[in-house]
């Protein structure tokens, strides 16, 4: 695997060993600009002399400095590489939310507990009104009323206080 060939994934003529190009020339190797290749020269990651470059020495440099630079960004700071997954994880949960939204799967809670609250006080309006319905019904006394009206009321009493 250390050919450039194997390296790159294209099948070129292999190069003479000792076979020298400008920074022109291998930068169509590397798809690379010249001036990013004469930048990594003066950054001693390619190798280079009299002002040319021996390709495949060139390509290998130019591949490891690549390799080392991808463990460098996967292992040189733990604390990032653990925030960037913490990350990706709340960007997915995000995502999946906004998508069970858009189907319909999943209800706003303030929007459910207004609507609850409605339901709740309409309830409790009609429940109290039943002393005052079966009294004019039935011809119950006021002290009958009241009976019934203090049985409802302990009933909601307690149902309240069971939350």
């Amino acid at each position: 695997m250390n050919d450039p060939e194997d390296l790159l994934g294209f099948d070129w003529p292999a190069p003479d060993n000792s076979e020298t190009v400008s920074a022109a020339d291998l930068s169509q190797w590397l798809n690379l600009s010249p001036a990013r290749i004469h930048a990594l020269a003066r950054e001693g990651v390619i190798p280079r002399h009299d002002g040319r470059f021996e390709l495949r020495p060139a390509i290998l440099a130019y591949v490891e400095h690549l390799r080392a630079g991808q463990k460098g960004r996967l292992t040189s700071n733990p604390d990032l590489a653990e925030q960037k997954l913490r990350l990706a994880t709340a960007n997915a949960e995000k995502v999946e939310i906004a998508n069970a939204k858009a189907r319909g799967e999943l209800l706003d809670a303030r929007q459910v507990a207004h609507e609850w609250r409605a339901v709740v006080v309409d309830l409790r309006a009609a429940v109290l009104a039943i002393p005052s319905r079966v009294t004019a019904r039935l011809g119950l006394d006021r002290k009958a009323t009241q009976a019934l009206d203090n049985e409802i009321r302990d009933a909601m009493e307690t149902i309240a206080d069971d939350r």
